[in-house]
C-alpha cells in the first residue's frame, strides 16, 4: 500500500494516498473510510479519470465506500451521479458501475436509449475485451440495454437474475 498524506477534503480531515490527490478530480471517501480500502479503489478511480478525460466529460468530485469484511457488503453494486455538477457517488469499486455513472454525465439521460448507448460505447472503449459482455448484460437490466442489445446483436439478451437487495433480507 502506498503511503498516506493527511489532508482536508470536503472540510475534513483524511488519510489519502499522493496519486488519489493527483486524480483530475477530487476523491471523498466517506466516513470511516479505512486506509486498506484505497487499494481496492485504485484501478476504478484511475479508469473513470481516464474515460472521463478522453471524453471531456467534468467529474468535479466522486464520494467512495469501503465495505471491506463487513456484513453489509452490497451484493449488488450501485451507485448514482448529479449530472448537473459532476459529483458522483460509487459504493461499489466495479468499473462497469463507474461507467455506467460516466454514461449518465455524457448523455445527459437518466436510463433511456442515449445512455444505453453511452454505456455500450464506454464498455468497448475502456474495458477489457473480456469483461465487455458481462457489463453489456448488466446494462441490459434497463429496457433501453435490452433495446440497444437488440440493435447491436440482432437478438434478444439472455434474462439476467433479478440482483438481491443489499437492504431487504428475503
Amino acid at each position: 500500500m502506498s503511503r498516506l498524506r493527511r489532508v482536508k477534503i470536503a472540510g475534513r480531515w483524511v488519510d489519502a494516498p499522493a496519486w488519489a490527490l493527483a486524480l483530475p478530480f477530487e476523491v471523498r471517501p466517506m466516513r470511516g473510510f479505512r486506509p486498506e480500502g484505497w487499494g481496492y479503489w485504485r484501478t476504478t478511480l484511475a479508469l473513470l479519470a481516464k474515460a472521463a478525460k478522453a471524453r471531456r466529460l467534468d467529474v468535479r468530485w466522486v464520494r467512495i465506500h469501503e465495505h471491506i469484511g463487513t456484513r453489509r457488503e452490497p451484493s449488488h453494486p450501485f451507485g448514482w451521479v448529479v449530472t448537473e455538477t459532476g459529483e458522483m457517488f460509487l459504493c461499489s469499486y466495479d468499473k462497469g458501475t463507474a461507467l455506467h455513472e460516466l454514461a449518465h454525465l455524457e448523455s445527459g439521460d437518466s436510463h433511456g436509449d442515449p445512455w444505453a448507448r453511452a454505456c455500450f460505447e464506454l464498455h468497448r472503449k475502456f474495458l477489457p475485451r473480456a469483461a465487455v459482455r458481462a457489463a453489456d448484460l448488466e446494462v441490459t437490466r434497463y429496457l433501453s440495454g435490452r433495446r440497444e442489445w437488440k440493435r447491436r446483436f440482432g437478438e434478444r439478451p439472455p434474462k439476467q437474475p433479478v440482483p438481491k437487495s443489499a437492504w431487504v433480507k428475503r
